[in-house]
């Protein structure tokens, strides 16, 4: 199950004017997920694991 995220939003808003936007936070908050979620229509995600 996802649970939409209000990050989401703003993500969306700054990859427009961003080429890199760098996610950082605790472990296991769903900073990967939410990225692979975005990254499903025309991005590209890289993790730095």
């Amino acid at each position: 199950m996802y649970i939409k995220r209000h990050l989401e939003t703003t993500i969306e808003k700054l990859s427009g004017c961003c080429k890199v936007l760098l996610v950082t936070g605790p472990r296991q908050v769903g900073k990967t997920t939410l990225l692979r979620r975005l990254a499903e229509g025309n991005r590209t995600y890289v993790t730095m694991d």
